[in-house]
C-alpha cells in the first residue's frame, strides 16, 4: 500500500514538484517556498545542483548534462512526470530539461526570476572570474545588487543563510568557474518551452529586467506574473507570495 498521509484522493493525485536552485544558491534558499507548497499537500523535492558542494558531479557543464541530471534525479526518486520549478540559473536548467526530455516532466512548469536573455558581453567575461575571489565578498556584492527590499533584518537573514551554506558546503573553484560560464552562456530563450509554463518574476529585478521577461513571454506565448516591489531573490524577499502564485497557477 503506498505511503500517503493526505486524507483526500484529490490530494494524493497531486504531482510531485522539483525545486531547482540557482547559481550560488542552495536547496536551503528555497525552503520557505517548499514549506508552503507542502502545506498544500504537494510532495516537494530539492536536489543540490552543481556548483553546490555535495551535488552529483556533472560530466560537462552543458544544457544536456544538467537536463540529464534532472531526468536521473526524477527516476532515482520514482517521480512520474514531476512539475519543475527553477529559480534563476535553475530556470535555464529546467528549460533545458523540458526542451530535451518533454516526456519526462509535467507540461506545467514555473520559472522563477527566469534568465530571459544572455547578459552583456563584459558581464559574460567577468562573471566566471568571480570564482577566483573570496566567496564571502562575492556573496555580499551579488546579494546587495539582487536584493530589493529596504529591510535590513531580512537582508541579514539572507546573508546568514548564504554564509552558512558556503561554510558547510564550499564548492570548488573549478565547479564555480564552469557553472558561471554555463549561467552566462545560455538563457531560457534558447529553449522551446511548453505553453503551460509560468514566468514568475520580481517587477524590480535588476538582473533579468521586466522588458526581457515580457519579450520572452510574448515570443513563446507564456503566462507572466510580476511580484510587486520585488527583485531577483524573491525566494527570500517574498517566499509566501511566490508559493501562492505557484499554487494558483497549478490549481486554476
Amino acid at each position: 500500500m503506498p505511503k500517503n498521509n493526505c486524507p483526500h484522493s484529490s490530494d494524493r493525485q497531486k504531482p510531485a514538484i522539483i525545486l531547482v536552485h540557482g547559481f550560488r544558491g542552495s536547496p536551503v534558499g528555497l525552503s520557505e517556498i517548499a514549506k508552503d507548497l507542502r502545506k498544500q499537500n504537494y510532495q516537494v523535492f530539492m536536489p543540490a545542483i552543481s556548483p553546490f558542494a555535495g551535488a552529483k558531479k556533472l560530466s560537462d557543464y552543458t544544457p544536456e548534462a544538467y537536463a540529464e541530471f534532472l531526468v536521473d534525479y526524477a527516476k532515482a526518486n520514482d517521480l512520474k512526470k514531476p512539475i519543475l520549478v527553477g529559480h534563476s540559473m535553475g530556470s535555464i536548467v529546467v528549460a533545458a530539461a523540458l526542451s530535451l526530455y518533454p516526456q519526462s516532466f509535467n507540461r506545467k512548469a514555473i520559472l522563477l526570476s527566469p534568465i530571459a536573455n544572455r547578459p552583456a558581453a563584459p558581464f559574460r567575461l567577468i562573471s566566471p572570474l568571480s570564482a577566483l575571489l573570496p566567496r564571502g565578498v562575492v556573496d555580499y556584492i551579488t546579494t546587495k545588487f539582487l536584493f530589493v527590499p529596504h529591510d535590513r533584518k531580512l537582508f541579514r537573514k539572507t546573508m546568514e543563510i548564504t554564509h552558512a551554506c558556503s561554510a558547510d558546503h564550499p564548492p570548488s573553484k573549478s565547479e564555480m568557474f564552469r557553472s558561471a560560464k554555463f549561467s552566462t552562456k545560455y538563457c531560457v530563450g534558447d529553449f522551446q518551452l511548453p505553453q503551460e509554463t509560468l514566468l514568475l518574476a520580481g517587477d524590480q529585478d535588476r538582473l533579468v529586467g521586466k522588458k526581457n521577461v515580457c519579450r520572452l513571454a510574448t515570443n513563446q506565448h507564456l503566462e507572466t506574473v510580476f511580484l510587486p516591489n520585488c527583485g531577483h531573490l524573491h525566494n527570500y524577499e517574498k517566499p509566501h507570495e511566490t508559493a501562492r502564485a505557484i499554487i494558483d497557477f497549478l490549481e486554476n
